[in-house]
Order: C-alpha cells, then sequence, then structure tokens
C-alpha cells in the first residue's frame, strides 16, 4: 500500500515542480520616455518637454500560491538637451537649456487574488537630475542668480499600492500575452539639492501615479516580444522658505558675469507637475 500511496503521488509531485519551473519570467525594455517638466512659483511658470532614450528590466519571481514578487530597474541615458521657457504673467522672461535624467529601482510584493488579478505594493527609490545652462534673458530681464550651469537633483523614497494584471507565465495556451498595473505612491523620504545653495538641503513632498502596459507575442518557447507603454504623473508642492547663501552677479555684459558677490537671502523648491510617457520595444523570457 505505501509503495501505491507514493507511486500515486508522484505525477503530482512532478507537475507542481513543471508548474513553478514555467512560472516567472525576466525583462528588457529599449524604449524613449518623453518628459513635460513644469514649475510654478507665484506669477513665474517653467515649462519644457524633453526625450530621452532609456532601459528599462526586471523580473516576476514566484514565492507561493498567494504571494510573488518583482524587481524593476529604469535608468534614462545619453540626455538630450532642450529650451526651457520662463514666463511671468504669460510674458517671457527667460529661457535657458535643460537636461534631464532619472534612475528608478521598484520592488513589489504581489497579491493573488486570482491567477491573474493581484494587489501589488511596495517601495521605489528614485534619483533625478535637472541640469541647466546657456540662459537668455528676454523682455528686458535679468536674472543675476541663475546663470552659468546649474544642477539640481532629487532622492525620493517612495511607497507604492495599486492593482495588476499578470497570470505570471509565458506558458498558456495564448501565444499573446497581456499584462499591466496601476499605481499610486507617495514618498516617505525627499530631499532636494541646488548646486546654487550648496549649504541648503530642501525637504519636499508630493504624490504620483502611473500605468503601464505590456503586450507580447511568443516567437519560441520561453521567449517573447511585444511592445510596453506607460503614462506616469507626479506632482511635487512648493516647499518652506529657507534662509541661504549664493553668489550673485553685479556686472554682467553680453550675458556673461564680470562680478560677482556673495548675498543672503531666502529660497524654496516651487510647485512642480511631471507628465511621462514612456514606450519601447520588450523582450521577455523564461527558460
Amino acid at each position: 500500500m505505501r509503495k501505491i500511496c507514493w507511486l500515486g503521488l508522484l505525477p503530482c509531485f512532478v507537475m507542481a515542480q513543471e508548474e513553478d519551473k514555467n512560472y516567472g519570467y525576466s525583462y528588457f525594455t529599449f524604449g524613449f520616455e518623453n518628459v513635460m517638466y513644469e514649475e510654478y512659483y507665484g506669477t513665474l511658470q517653467s515649462k519644457v518637454t524633453i526625450t530621452n532614450p532609456v532601459l528599462n528590466s526586471g523580473g516576476l519571481y514566484y514565492i507561493n500560491e498567494d504571494f510573488d514578487f518583482s524587481i524593476d530597474a529604469l535608468a534614462s541615458f545619453s540626455p538630450q538637451s532642450a529650451q526651457e521657457d520662463w514666463n511671468n504673467n504669460s510674458q517671457l522672461m527667460q529661457t535657458n537649456q535643460f537636461e534631464y535624467l532619472k534612475t528608478a529601482t521598484n520592488i513589489q510584493l504581489h497579491y493573488k487574488m486570482t491567477d491573474e488579478w493581484r494587489v501589488i505594493g511596495g517601495p521605489a527609490l528614485t534619483y533625478q537630475t535637472y541640469t541647466r545652462y546657456g540662459m537668455k534673458n528676454h523682455n528686458g530681464f535679468t536674472n543675476k542668480v541663475f546663470y552659468g550651469s546649474w544642477e539640481e537633483t532629487s532622492t525620493d523614497i517612495f511607497v507604492d499600492l495599486g492593482l495588476a494584471y499578470d497570470n505570471g507565465s509565458l506558458f498558456g495556451d495564448d501565444k499573446w500575452k497581456i499584462s499591466g498595473r496601476a499605481v499610486f505612491g507617495i514618498p516617505i523620504y525627499s530631499v532636494t539639492k541646488n548646486t546654487q545653495f550648496e549649504d541648503n538641503t530642501f525637504n519636499d513632498f508630493g504624490v504620483r501615479t502611473s500605468i503601464e502596459g505590456t503586450v507580447s507575442y511568443e516567437v519560441m518557447r520561453g521567449l517573447h516580444l511585444g511592445w510596453y507603454a506607460m503614462l506616469g504623473y507626479e506632482k511635487r508642492f512648493e516647499t518652506d522658505k529657507q534662509k541661504v547663501q549664493f553668489e550673485t552677479c553685479v556686472t554682467m555684459i553680453d550675458g556673461e558675469c564680470t562680478e560677482r558677490e556673495m548675498k543672503s537671502g531666502y529660497a524654496t523648491l516651487p510647485e512642480a507637475d511631471t507628465y511621462t510617457f514612456s514606450t519601447g520595444l520588450q523582450a521577455i523570457w523564461s527558460f
């Protein structure tokens, strides 16, 4: 009887092992990220749109019947430059060149409500760099604080929560695979620094949300090729004012500062909106 019992359980064990082997996948995406960035402070408003190439890689991994987890890593590279316009009461006052880079790592735990639908949540680390240079004044305005080249960096740790659709496997009966997720996040740590105010750190707060999806087709067993797209929005609220020490231009000739001096004053990190659209080709595999 014992031998019969073990023989009867053996096919079930083999099937379970095969299911675990066929579950989960890795992916790699190459595409482009289009970012529209806007700042607001009183009657002042800036706006710029920029497009950079982006790489995205990661995977979905099996824990047990109830849980999975995923890791996603994103990085834009080879930054392009675009013109940023600054307006005061809708009148152009300044233009400058603008470059933007972003890296992000997202770790999410998946609770499987059904085979496809899951609740997801976890931490995300992002690092963003904004570089400005080539400033030009317009309509009689002269900016004697921001000139030359200056850089702003933002480090954020978000907690994200959302809903995802994914069956977790590349080995279904249908050669087509569809997956996606919608996420909402708030920062638990957010620090911004500006090279013009090297002794100051601005602690800001905001919210973000995104929706993304992938459609892929099986080109061989364990390998899919597909298309990925993502829409995202991030809101940063204005910070409290801080007392700062900064270098200002006393004499400027043809846009070049010839005499400088140190001054003190107050600075704030203005309210900002970031709209992102990212799309590209994706390879998904499980071997």
